[in-house]
């Protein structure tokens, strides 16, 4: 019976190892025909914008701000006020994400920086015999801090940007350091279509960071819908696609302030049925996966400066779910 118990404890451990995209790799041996081989897996996470996320982790060419560091630095470029932002991150098995960042425009170019980190607690962890570990002996830290510099040409069509980023991955075993380099460009062909390519996690140690690459393409229909498709590259696996759809009513249609409805599809494994959560029982997700679903509100007219509210739900079927909130200010 022992066996049995620890056998089925292994098993959903592996399973819940496939998609999470944030544990330590020298925990997820066994998931790396699915997950890789490279550390820092983490930094997959759309940490910071529950936007992206929502849009099937998509943004390259359609983020601004703050948000935009952890997906393509050129984004901040199209900043015209200081903004501060924060982000909380819920992410499976416990495990959980801050995000904070701070942009600041000078003279003809756009300044900002970052901070993330990434921690769990009590997590289940069995030496080679099979043995548990005590929770409280057992500490996983993740975490990087970058600074973005971008600048807009050509009245604000073409926007070039570039992070130096610290990445941090320090769990039971092993702690890493490692200097890495993002690089990114966005080009808007009129006002409807904007393309962007993002480079991110370069320069590290071989194998401890892994690195992404990220093209995509949005297209505004109109002032009330948007579309971005995009593909991502990661070194240790893969392309994989993904997009979303954004439904928005305007601040001009509504003088108090705009609010967005964001559905996004970004492929995944079949994670079974969820039998514990309420939430997404009561929302008909229970055996939903792949499926990304967010709102958000922002107005320029809260006491004179630029507020917003972000959320974004993402169900992993049996897993449970990953949910993300975001806090924005402009001033």
């Amino acid at each position: 019976m022992k066996k049995t118990k620890k056998k089925e404890r292994f098993i959903g451990l592996v399973l819940a190892a496939s998609v999470l995209y944030a544990m330590p790799a020298s925990l997820l041996y066994a998931a790396d025909a699915t997950l890789g081989t490279d550390g820092a897996v983490f930094m997959k996470i759309p940490t910071g914008s529950p936007r992206a996320q929502a849009l099937g982790n998509s943004g390259v060419s359609l983020l601004e701000g703050g948000e935009a560091m952890g997906i393509n630095p050129a984004g901040i470029a199209s900043a015209q006020m200081r903004e501060f932002s924060f982000a909380y991150l819920g992410w499976m098995q416990d495990y959980s994400g801050q995000y904070v960042s701070y942009v600041h425009p000078v003279g003809q170019s756009v300044i900002g920086v970052n901070l993330a980190y990434y921690g769990i607690k009590d997590f289940d962890v069995r030496d080679s015999a099979g043995i548990p570990l005590y929770g409280q002996d057992v500490k996983v830290r993740n975490g990087y801090t970058s600074v973005s510099v971008a600048k807009g040409f050509f009245l604000e069509k073409f926007l070039v940007g570039v992070s130096a980023k610290e990445v941090l991955e320090d769990n039971y075993t092993e702690e890493y350091h490692n200097l890495v380099f993002d690089a990114g460009a966005i080009l808007r062909l009129g006002r409807k279509l904007s393309l962007g390519w993002a480079g991110q996690n370069f320069s590290g140690k071989s194998k401890q960071v892994v690195k992404v690459q990220r093209v995509g393409g949005a297209w505004v229909f109109n002032p009330f819908l948007t579309l971005a498709l995009e593909k991502k590259t990661y070194s240790d696996k893969g392309g994989k696609f993904g997009g979303g759809v954004e439904i928005s009513l305007p601040e001009e249609l509504l003088q108090v302030g705009r609010v967005s409805l964001r559905i996004g599809y970004c492929p995944g494994d079949n994670m079974g049925t969820n039998m514990t959560d309420k939430t997404m029982d009561s929302l008909g997700l229970n055996d939903i996966s792949g499926w990304t679903f967010g709102v958000g509100i922002y107005t320029s007219q809260a006491f004179g400066y630029g507020m917003g509210l972000d959320y974004t739900m993402v169900p992993y079927g049996a897993l449970g779910k990953s949910s993300q909130l975001a806090l924005k200010f402009q001033f």
